[in-house]
C-alpha cells in the first residue's frame, strides 16, 4: 500500500479500457468539476466515481488518497465557513449574534448554508484530485505516450504529459515521507487539531521543496546521460485498439455528464 498513488497493476474492466479513453475521461471530468457547484450534482457524480473505482478494483487505494487529503478537505471545508460567518443568508440558522469591535457593528450568522456551500467546495475538490489519480492508478506511463503519440501528439509533448502523471504521485509520496520522518523526530502530525495540522504542513514545505528540486535534477541528469533524443522516431510493439468496454465506458460516462449538467441547471444554489 505504500505506493498507493502509482500504477497498480490489477486485471480490471478499467485497466483493460484504452488509455486515450481514460485521458479522456479525465479532462471531461476536471472540466466537469470545475464548474459544477450543485450539491445534488456533486453527490450524483460521486457515485459514478465510486462506481468507476469498484469496478476497476482501486477503491481501496481511493481510500487511502481520501485518508492522505482529509486535512487539504478539512481546510477548504472551514475556510468557507469562516467566509460565510460574517454573511447573512436565507434558510435556517445554527447559530447568529451581534457584537460591536472599535465602534463598528458585525454580525456573526451560521447558517446551515454556510455548511452546505463548504461541503460542495470540499466535494469538488476531492473529485478533481480523485479524476486524476483514477487514470494514473490504471495506466502506466508507456501507455500514457502510446495513446498520446496515437492522436499524432509530438513524442515531446507526450513524454511531458506522461512525466507529470509520474512526477505528482511521487512528489506526494516524497511529502509523505517527509512527514514520517519528522513525526519520528517528534512533530506531532496526526493526533492534533486541525490548525496544528495544517500549521506542521507548513514547516515541512521548506524540505518538500528541496526534495522536489532534487527529484527533478535526477531525472534530468537520467534523461541527459542516457541522451535522451526527441527526434529520433519511434516504434511500438503494442498496438493499443479501443474495444466494446470501451464503448460502454463511453456512453456510460457521456450519460454522466449530461444528467450532472441537468442536475446541476435544475438543482444550483447560488453560493
Amino acid at each position: 500500500m505504500g505506493d498507493f498513488l502509482q500504477y497498480v497493476e490489477v486485471d480490471s474492466f478499467l485497466h483493460k479500457l484504452d488509455p486515450r479513453t481514460k485521458f479522456v475521461f479525465f479532462i471531461v471530468m476536471s472540466v466537469l468539476t470545475s464548474f459544477v457547484k450543485s450539491g445534488a450534482a456533486l453527490l450524483f457524480l460521486f457515485v459514478i466515481f465510486l462506481a468507476v473505482w469498484l469496478t476497476g478494483h482501486v477503491g481501496k487505494y481511493i481510500l487511502v488518497l481520501a485518508n492522505k487529503v482529509k486535512v487539504l478537505l478539512l481546510f477548504i471545508f472551514l475556510l468557507w465557513l469562516v467566509l460565510g460567518a460574517f454573511r447573512i443568508n436565507e434558510g435556517p440558522v445554527i447559530c447568529r449574534t451581534a457584537f460591536t469591535v472599535f465602534q463598528h457593528p458585525f454580525t456573526f450568522s451560521l447558517e446551515w448554508f454556510d455548511l452546505y456551500k463548504g461541503c460542495v467546495f470540499s466535494m469538488r475538490i476531492f473529485l478533481m484530485i480523485s479524476a486524476f489519480y483514477t487514470v494514473v492508478l490504471s495506466t502506466n506511463f508507456s501507455q500514457i505516450i502510446l495513446g498520446l503519440r496515437s492522436w499524432r501528439v509530438p513524442y515531446a509533448l507526450a513524454f511531458g504529459i506522461g512525466l507529470v502523471f509520474q512526477i505528482i504521485p511521487i512528489i506526494v509520496k516524497e511529502f509523505s515521507t517527509i512527514m514520517e520522518a519528522q513525526s519520528s523526530r517528534g512533530l506531532e502530525v496526526e493526533q492534533c487539531g486541525a490548525l496544528a495540522k495544517m500549521k506542521n504542513y507548513v514547516i515541512v514545505s521548506l524540505p518538500l521543496m528541496f526534495r522536489v528540486l532534487g527529484k527533478g535534477h535526477s531525472i534530468s541528469l537520467a534523461m541527459h546521460y542516457y541522451k535522451l533524443d526527441f527526434k529520433v522516431r519511434r516504434t511500438s510493439y503494442k498496438v493499443i485498439r479501443t474495444t466494446y468496454r470501451d464503448a460502454v465506458f463511453s456512453v456510460v460516462f457521456i450519460l454522466a455528464t449530461v444528467v450532472t449538467v441537468f442536475l446541476q441547471v435544475r438543482f444550483y444554489i447560488p453560493l
